[in-house]
């Protein structure tokens, strides 16, 4: 079993995507992806690959968001505390968009944003598989940069 990018990038070797994305991005790694499924970098090498990015890190990246499955649902108070923290650190970023291949995290921090109190940021959700060039009709012309 392969979680998407370490199946796009380690199993098929694919380095270039075409796809064009200009936008500051941060990278949230799961608990999952990092304990479990022990997915390294191969998000980050795949979000490098696009072009137009504007890759930043996001402080703490490796501390859990709080949302841990059932525990979010038996320690509500902390989760929320520890998603505060996320957000914090997310927007300390100035990124436009995170980027988390964890739907859950997403969910939890996207949650937590509008508490934040930031006055109309924004920062949407996305997996980094998401950032792939579409596909178009045969003979179809690519415009953009």
């Amino acid at each position: 079993m392969h979680e998407l990018s370490g199946l796009l990038v380690d199993v098929l070797g694919s380095r270039t995507w075409g796809a064009y994305f200009p936008h500051r991005v941060t990278y949230h790694p799961s608990c999952h992806s990092l304990r479990m499924m022990r997915v390294g970098d191969a998000p980050l090498r795949l979000l490098r690959a696009v072009r137009g990015i504007d890759l930043v890190d996001l402080p703490d990246d490796e501390t859990c968001c709080g949302f841990g499955g059932t525990f979010s649902l038996k320690n509500p108070d902390v989760s929320a505390a520890m998603g505060a923290d996320k957000v914090s650190a997310v927007l300390q970023t100035g990124a436009q968009v995170l980027c988390s291949s964890d739907n859950s995290c997403l969910m939890h921090i996207g949650g937590v944003l509008p508490a934040s109190g930031r006055g109309g940021h924004h920062a949407s959700r996305r997996d980094p598989g998401e950032y792939r060039e579409p596909r178009r009709p045969a003979g179809e012309q690519v415009s953009g940069p």
